[in-house]
């Protein structure tokens, strides 16, 4: 629009110069023109300067008009941006002290250590591979229907359809059940979010299991009941499955445990401890949420070009670390993140591949969870590599 204007205003002062032009020949080869050497007829030069500055400064006129429009709209243009970028920059700002501030305190190697900044984000991560493992340890169907509600399972096929037809239902149901597990926790409050989750998606029979068994892992500093979940952890699944079946039965009067087999009384599951995911809610919810908002905002602003928009994108993907895009592109495959990508808003694109938010990410998968597989669209830095 600016450039079309601009041609116009200068189409308007090259026309009204080929028509003075034009004139000035005419009155030279009619007998007239302006001299010093000769005296200036006042009456005639009046009429021609009449005559011109009616025909030539309309175009004139015309002309400086729209190129003071465009210096206008132009100074107009300067000042959203700048507002723009002060909001933006202001965002980063707060998203580098969303960061700084993350602190977390864990039992590791026999000590309690306190990992702060992005050493959280990395943690939080090792904790989801760990959880995601144990998660696909229990889990040995190879039926959909094993796992999904049939309205949850028809909606999947569908997001499958759009993004990829190689996408498998059964990993990103296990991706999202240990995902949610490692957000919310498995507390009295977690794990309420997440039974309600299951009830509208999942097949409740199967996974409230599951929870139970993630239940049994506690923090490793209580290092005597720790010991048992790793014997759990190390059994064979249907070894597994059946313990599991005999202190899920037991769950609602667990004093009572002269039927119980050796190891499965063992637990001592009357006694209170301290479960090993508390949850990151307070921690992943307001980073995701300040994260997403930034994007939105620099994906709605209307007076800024793609291009100018993924660069600014790309100067705030700077900021993330590796481990930060590997947690974000679990967040948003997860039903806690989808609006990322999957579902995004109405009138919103979708913002992982628009804006190349894992680009990053290292190798071909993540842990076995193949990453390409649900983001095919993103410029990879491996894949420039290779070219």
């Amino acid at each position: 629009m600016t450039k079309a204007i601009e041609k116009i205003a200068w189409a308007f002062l090259l026309l009204g110069m080929v028509i003075l032009s034009y004139l000035l020949i005419k009155s030279s080869v009619d007998g007239f023109s302006i001299s010093i050497k000769k005296d200036t007829n006042y009456e005639v030069t009046g009429q021609f300067g009449d005559f011109v500055g009616g025909v030539i400064g309309t175009f004139f006129a015309l002309a400086g008009t729209l190129l003071i429009y465009l210096s206008f709209r132009e100074q107009s243009n300067e000042n959203k941006r700048n507002a723009f970028e002060s909001s933006f920059f202001e965002m980063m700002k707060i998203y580098r002290d969303n960061v700084n501030e993350l602190r977390y305190r864990k039992y590791k190697d026999k000590d309690h250590i306190i990992y702060e900044n992005r050493q959280v984000i990395r943690e939080i991560f090792a904790e989801f591979i760990e959880c995601y493992r144990e998660v696909r340890k229990f889990s040995n169907s190879k039926k959909v229907e094993d796992y999904l509600t049939p309205r949850y399972a028809d909606k999947l096929k569908k997001i499958k359809e759009k993004i990829n037809p190689k996408i498998n239902l059964i990993e990103l149901a296990r991706i999202d059940i240990a995902y949610s597990i490692v957000f919310y926790g498995i507390g009295v409050e977690g794990e309420s979010i997440i039974r309600k989750n299951i009830q509208k998606k999942y097949n409740r029979y199967y996974y409230y299991k599951l929870l139970y068994f993630i239940k049994l892992k506690p923090k490793k500093s209580n290092q005597s009941r720790y010991f048992l979940w790793q014997q759990a952890r190390n059994m064979n699944l249907e070894d597994l499955h059946r313990l599991v079946d005999e202190l899920y039965e037991n769950r609602k009067n667990p004093r009572k445990t002269d039927h119980l087999s050796e190891l499965a009384k063992s637990f001592k599951m009357h006694l209170k401890y301290e479960k090993y995911y508390g949850g990151h809610q307070f921690r992943l919810g307001h980073y995701f949420r300040h994260l997403y908002q930034s994007y939105k905002y620099l994906n709605d602003h209307k007076d800024l070009t793609q291009d100018e928009k993924y660069a600014y994108g790309k100067l705030y993907r700077a900021q993330l670390s590796t481990y930060e895009q590997a947690i974000l592109f679990i967040n948003s495959i997860s039903t806690i993140g989808m609006k990322w990508e999957f579902t995004p808003e109405k009138l919103n694109s979708p913002l992982i591949t628009t804006y190349n938010l894992i680009k990053n990410l290292p190798g071909e998968h993540l842990y076995g969870i193949r990453y390409k597989t649900y983001y095919k669209g993103v410029d990879y830095e491996t894949d420039e590599l290779l070219k």
